[in-house]
């Protein structure tokens, strides 16, 4: 069963690992952690996520992950990974563009940061990320706003509960990985599908979940419906 996402251990410090393959960028956020204050610690910068995980300090509480790595790995499986293995996931990337945004966030992700950021945003977003909050950056805001024509925009809480949800997860195993409560993930549900009821797309049981997670591309094969 994969850990929720939550708060580090009471008095502890953020853990932070930074994923980028470019050393320019790593040292820079390197440094951006490293003067955050008492609160964050940095493990490491790796080139890759195969590297981060073979730290024994991995799970970490959250990882700055660059989108675009040269491993041409899929950023949505990337961050659904790390979500999985128990890190809160902000995405740092110079990639913008809606799709690229929306699927990490859909995975898992709790923010995007663009690259032509400043560290203030970067840290906020890793601080809400350790909480299992999400620090919406205009630049998040917009392309959630801004929807994709045939979904509507869902913020990135109800995205994920959307996901883990309609993928065949039970609703306490959602809350468990969200590390929310299951009255909490209703709530979400119960947006996105009053969100969904707008553009004239009724959902009402597991099996709608399913079928309209199938056609707009959200559904991961988490397991059967029900399962969990």
């Amino acid at each position: 069963m994969s850990p929720p996402i939550g708060p580090p251990r009471p008095g502890g410090r953020v853990r932070v690992a930074v994923v980028d393959d470019h050393p320019v960028i790593l040292d820079g956020v390197a440094a951006w952690c490293a003067s955050a204050g008492e609160d964050v610690r940095l493990v490491g910068t790796y080139l890759d996520v195969a590297s981060l995980r073979a730290d024994p300090e991995h799970p970490v509480d959250v990882v700055v992950l660059d989108l675009r790595l040269d491993d041409e790995s899929s950023p949505p499986a990337t961050v659904a990974g790390l979500v999985a293995e128990g890190c809160a996931v902000v995405v740092m990337s110079a990639d913008a563009e809606p799709v690229s945004v929306k699927g990490a966030v859909e995975a898992g992700a709790l923010s995007y940061v663009p690259k032509v950021s400043g560290r203030a945003d970067l840290i906020a977003a890793v601080r809400a990320a350790a909480r299992g909050e999400s620090h919406v950056t205009p630049e998040l805001a917009e392309v959630l706003a801004g929807g994709d024509g045939w979904r509507p925009a869902l913020s990135p809480q109800e995205s994920r509960a959307l996901v883990l949800f309609g993928s065949g997860l039970l609703l306490r195993t959602v809350a468990r990985q969200m590390g929310v409560g299951e009255p909490t993930v209703r709530t979400y549900l119960q947006r996105a599908r009053r969100k969904y009821a707008e553009r004239g797309v009724r959902i009402e049981g597991r099996v709608d979940w399913y079928e309209v997670g199938q056609r707009d591309g959200w559904v991961r094969e988490v397991g059967p419906p029900g399962q969990g």
